[in-house]
C-alpha cells in the first residue's frame, strides 16, 4: 500500500525547480518573495496570495506588518486586507489560533478549517468579510523569526465557490515555506517592525501602503477612502514616528523593493 504522507515524484520535482528558479533571481528580496508565492499559487491552485512580516504580541491578536506583499488582489481586496490586517477593533475570527500557535510552534501550515469552526467562519461577521472580499478559503502557513514575536506569514486564498485546500496542497505549502530559510528572515524589518507595534490601526494601515513605491499618495488615499489631505497628513505623522524627514528617507529605514530614491509622489 502506498504511503499517504509521501509526495508524489512529480511534485517533488516541481517544488525543487520552484525553489532553485526563485534562488536563481538577481533582484531584491520581495521580487524573490513574489516568484516563490506566484509559483506556489500555481502548484497549489490558489486565486491570491499574501505574505506578511510583521510581529505579534501576547496582549494583542491583531500582529504589527511591517511588509505587505500580495498577489493576485485588486486594488479594493487589497485595500480591504490591509485594514482587516491591522484592525485593532475587529480581529478575524482566526487570529486568535494563529496567534496561540505562534507561541509553541516555529513553523506550521493551517487551514481555517483547523483554526476554527465552520459556525465561526461562515458566522454573520466573517460571513461579511468572505462576501467583501470574494474569497472563501485561507491557508496560512507561519514562520516563527525570533523569541519576541517576530514572524513571516504566508496566507493563500481561492475564491467563493471553489473546494477548500486538500492535504496535498497543505503539504507542498508546508514543505516549500519549511525549506527557504533565507526568504523568510530581515535583520532590518526585525527591528523596524518594533517600532510598528506602538501605532494605532489607521497608521499601520497607512504604513502598508506607503512603504510601496508604486503607489502615489493620492492612490493610497483612494485606496483607503480617505482624502488626499488626510493621507499627507498621516504620512507626515509616520515621518515624525520614524524619524525620517520624507518618503525617500521611510523607504530607505524598510529597504522595499530595492528602492533607489526615486518614489511615484511625495
Amino acid at each position: 500500500m502506498a504511503d499517504d504522507n509521501l509526495i508524489p515524484e512529480s511534485d517533488t520535482t516541481a517544488m525543487l525547480q520552484l525553489v532553485s528558479d526563485v534562488a536563481a533571481i538577481e533582484g531584491p528580496m520581495p521580487c524573490k518573495r513574489r516568484a516563490l508565492m506566484d509559483g506556489l499559487s500555481k502548484l497549489v491552485a490558489a486565486d491570491a496570495w499574501g505574505w506578511i512580516i510583521s510581529r505579534a504580541v501576547d496582549s494583542s491578536n491583531t500582529p504589527a506588518v511591517g511588509l505587505f506583499l500580495c498577489g493576485g488582489m485588486n486594488d479594493p481586496q487589497m485595500a480591504r486586507y490591509a485594514q482587516i490586517m491591522q484592525d485593532i477593533d475587529y480581529t478575524p475570527v482566526e487570529y486568535a489560533a494563529l496567534n496561540k500557535l505562534r507561541r509553541t510552534h516555529k513553523h506550521f501550515t493551517k487551514g481555517w478549517d483547523e483554526l476554527v469552526t465552520p459556525e465561526q467562519w461562515y458566522g454573520p461577521a466573517n460571513r461579511c468579510l468572505i462576501d467583501s472580499v470574494g474569497f472563501e478559503h485561507v491557508l496560512y502557513s507561519v514562520r516563527v523569526l525570533d523569541e519576541d514575536g517576530y514572524f513571516s506569514g504566508i496566507s493563500l486564498k481561492r475564491k467563493k465557490g471553489a473546494p477548500n485546500f486538500n492535504l496535498r496542497e497543505r503539504r507542498i505549502t508546508h514543505l516549500i515555506t519549511g525549506i527557504v530559510n533565507w526568504l523568510h528572515w530581515d535583520p532590518k524589518l526585525a527591528t523596524v517592525t518594533k517600532e510598528v507595534c506602538p501605532l494605532p490601526a489607521h497608521l499601520r494601515t497607512m504604513l502598508i501602503f506607503l512603504v510601496d513605491p508604486r503607489i502615489a499618495l493620492l492612490g493610497i488615499a483612494c485606496r483607503l477612502g480617505i482624502r488626499e489631505s488626510t493621507a499627507k497628513e498621516y504620512a507626515q505623522n509616520l515621518y515624525r514616528h520614524f524619524n525620517v524627514k520624507n518618503r525617500n528617507e521611510l523607504l530607505g529605514r524598510f529597504l522595499i523593493d530595492g528602492h533607489n530614491g526615486n518614489i511615484p509622489i511625495q
